[in-house]
């Protein structure tokens, strides 16, 4: 507490001077400027340095390659294969008396049981196809369409990535703006102290107010400016996740661009709302993947005939005495299940609830979408009309706290009443500081809820 004017004088500790002496210097020290970096330039530089978003973005890549390698499925296929070696036993050829006919004048042929030998020597056997689908062809495309959903999918999750680095980059900013303007309201409490201090102190040499009362408010002074140290290594500690999120040095200096806090209207939540339906990964995907379950479900379906192909074969025998050189043969495979036991149509209706499971969770996804949109505009809304009132009680509690330090200087006010405002000061300040943060937390919050890229 502190003596009312007038009463016996007791020495200030010199310990608490000596800490005042040097805690005091270099709290305020000023920080390098930089260029100014906006926040779009921020996500943008994130985007492209990103190293998990650039090992994420080869996943679209391989799907890429995957649906190229299904699409060789329209195309002739070609078969090959070469045996080379030689016989374990040898091959014996047989043919009875007369086998080939009997002719005038020659009689049998052969005239007597034969039998053609080849022993074992070097031999190769070659059988060659090609085929070219007719009919499969429908099946296939939609199985190439499923696949290139697939891809279209990749390419979401990657949008979804970079929807989630730009989030993380606008809290980040938005946090440094947060603890810049802490460092404004700050660095002015700072000053209202100060000059507290400044007049306890004429006071003191006046002999007009103990020394405990000198101390106290030079504490006070020393807690304020301790906040001020901890709100400016909170807006350092920012600047170096997001010069790490960029990819940059820890230590880069940039300045952020000034941003106030703003009402959003009904007009904005009807336009996040469409926005989101249009721009949210979630929606996207589940939409496609909706579209995958349906090419999926068609590509199941077969004809009740036989499945054509063009077809060529060819067989060549090499090192046989009595097997023909080559053999071929053109015209057209058919291939036909004609009884499965059921199988296809199991399988065609567990396609069906996939796809009818697809659809359901697409709306699913949606709705809950347009919840998470409303509900991160009323935080929004709540969180500005927050700032507004601890605004307004901040600067009632500076003008309290100015008018007791003047009426204090002219012995027209107790001491009671300068430690009073002293102290709803120190509260406004919190609560002011804690409602920014609210503010620029539900702010990005509700940008990603947008779907913003």
């Amino acid at each position: 507490m502190m003596a009312r004017r007038g009463s016996a004088p007791v020495r200030m500790s010199s310990a608490a001077a000596v800490l005042l002496a040097c805690c005091a210097p270099g709290l305020l020290s000023a920080r390098q400027a930089g260029p100014v970096l906006s926040l779009d330039a921020a996500v943008a530089l994130a985007r492209e340095q990103n190293r998990t978003l650039e090992a994420q973005r080869l996943d679209v890549e391989k799907a890429t390659q995957q649906l190229e390698a299904f699409g060789t499925q329209k195309l002739p296929a070609i078969d090959v294969n070469v045996s080379t070696g030689s016989l374990l036993v040898p091959l014996d050829f047989r043919f009875a008396q007369g086998v080939f006919g009997m002719f005038p004048g020659i009689g049998p042929v052969p005239g007597a049981d034969t039998v053609v030998r080849t022993d074992p020597r070097l031999t190769s056997v070659v059988l060659a196809t090609v085929r070219q689908p007719l009919t499969q062809l429908r099946r296939i495309d939609f199985g190439a369409r499923a696949l290139s959903v697939s891809r279209d999918v990749a390419r979401e999750q990657v949008r979804g990535r970079e929807a989630e680095i730009a989030a993380g980059v606008k809290t980040l900013y938005y946090g440094i703006v947060q603890a810049e303007a802490g460092l404004r309201a700050r660095a002015e409490s700072v000053r209202l102290h100060r000059e507290l201090v400044r007049v306890v102190e004429q006071f003191a040499k006046e002999r007009a107010v103990l020394p405990a009362d000198l101390l106290s408010v030079r504490a006070a002074l020393m807690k304020e400016e301790h906040q001020l140290a901890a709100a400016r290594n909170a807006a350092t500690g920012y600047r170096e996740q997001l010069n790490a999120t960029l990819g940059r040095e820890l230590e880069e200096p940039f300045e952020v661009e000034p941003l106030q806090p703003a009402r959003v209207t009904d007009e904005d939540l009807r336009a996040a709302e469409s926005v989101a339906a249009v721009q949210r990964t979630e929606v996207r995907i589940s939409r496609l993947q909706s579209e995958q379950a349906e090419f999926a479900l068609r590509a199941t379906r077969k004809p009740f005939a036989p499945d054509l192909s063009v077809s060529f074969n060819y067989a060549g025998f090499y090192g046989f005495e009595m097997l023909p050189r080559h053999g071929a043969l053109f015209g057209v495979l058919a291939t036909w299940e004609p009884w499965d036991w059921g199988r296809a149509r199991a399988e065609r209706q567990e396609k069906r609830l996939v796809r009818n499971q697809a659809q359901i969770a697409a709306r699913e996804t949606e709705a809950m979408v347009r919840v998470d949109v409303r509900a991160r505009f009323r935080a929004v809304h709540e969180a500005f009309d927050l700032v507004q009132v601890t605004e307004a009680a901040r600067e009632a509690a500076r003008e309290q706290l100015r008018v007791a330090t003047e009426r204090f200087g002219r012995q027209a006010a107790l001491e009671r009443e300068l430690l009073e405002a002293q102290t709803r000061l120190a509260q406004s300040d919190f609560d002011c500081q804690q409602a920014l943060a609210g503010y620029w937390t539900a702010r990005a919050e509700f940008e990603r809820a947008r779907g913003d890229q």
